[in-house]
């Protein structure tokens, strides 16, 4: 059985697939299998991949979403643990080997955070060196609650029994989707954030704000809601941890919200979470939220 089962989704990526894939296959640690979802690519991918003969398995699906193409390919996955990577971006060549010993060292917890480095171009990535590794460890991911760290889906080292036990990444066509996995995994024993060396090269793109508006706004409701209905783990005792966790991812989009202009949007995340912010004493943001949603109200009145 292989350690890692490296699941990677792409849609329509063919420009950076084959960099992704390459930094894979650089790997000093090679007891992994590699899993790439095609999920309804209509680009040059599907022949791309024609290529590759049995250095990947192919699964392809229509195109619903990189949360459903996770799901996929986990269900398809033989390794002790997920290694989620997506299509544009790259691990350094000692990235499986660092993740491998801290299994080994922390036995075996759920999830494992990557240290990121944010690129644009794969040559200013030339000059990280590999550094000892140090890193913060928990009991589990609710214990980090005061620690502002973000996980996101292509940092995720995952255990494959325990992302099946919680279902996998949450369906529909809605970002945050990352988020609502880690806080469902919120209980399961051992979590490890590396801090050093870098683990990710995180491609950092010029994608519009409005494209992402209504699915990010939707990913928040869906925290919230989620949090409301009980849905993450921990009961009464770990609320606070919780809602300090879905406060953070929350706050910066109802100020997005607020100073381009959709101010419906932002009025709702805001009234939605005001309690739980109020309890945490986030006034910087409760107060400081006014000004800029006032702006918005009166920019929307002026275009009438």
């Amino acid at each position: 059985m292989p350690t890692f089962s490296v699941v990677i989704p792409t849609y329509n990526r063919s420009s950076h697939l084959n960099v992704t894939l390459e930094s894979v296959w650089r790997q000093t640690f090679t007891n992994y299998e590699i899993i790439v979802v095609d999920d309804g690519s209509t680009d040059d991918t599907s022949a791309y991949l024609s290529q590759l003969d049995n250095r990947v398995t192919l699964v392809r699906q229509p195109n619903y979403g990189p949360g459903i193409a996770r799901n996929k390919g986990a269900e398809n996955a033989r390794g002790e643990y997920l290694a989620f990577l997506d299509s544009d971006d790259l691990w350094f060549p000692w990235t499986l080997e660092t993740v491998a010993q801290l299994i080994a060292r922390h036995d075996r917890p759920a999830i494992i955070s990557a240290r990121l480095i944010s690129f644009k171009d794969p040559d200013e990535l030339e000059c990280v060196n590999q550094t000892r590794t140090t890193t913060e460890t928990f009991s589990d991911f609710l214990s980090s609650s005061d620690r502002d760290f973000f996980v996101g889906a292509g940092m995720t080292f995952v255990r494959r029994d325990k992302f099946l036990e919680v279902g996998g990444f949450a369906g529909g066509q809605m970002n945050l989707e990352d988020h609502d996995l880690i806080l469902r995994l919120g209980t399961a024993a051992g979590f490890v954030q590396i801090l050093e060396p870098p683990t990710l090269g995180w491609r950092r793109h010029s994608t519009s704000l409005t494209d992402q508006f209504m699915r990010s706004f939707q990913g928040c409701r869906h925290l919230i809601e989620s949090e409301q209905r009980g849905v993450y783990p921990g009961g009464k005792n770990r609320a606070v941890a919780r809602r300090r966790i879905i406060t953070r991812h929350i706050r910066p989009w109802a100020l997005t919200f607020a100073r381009t202009g959709e101010w419906k949007l932002a009025w709702s995340l805001y009234k939605s979470t005001f309690i739980w912010n109020l309890s945490l004493y986030r006034w910087r943001y409760l107060v400081g939220f006014w000004p800029s949603f006032h702006e918005s109200i009166l920019v929307a009145h002026s275009r009438r």
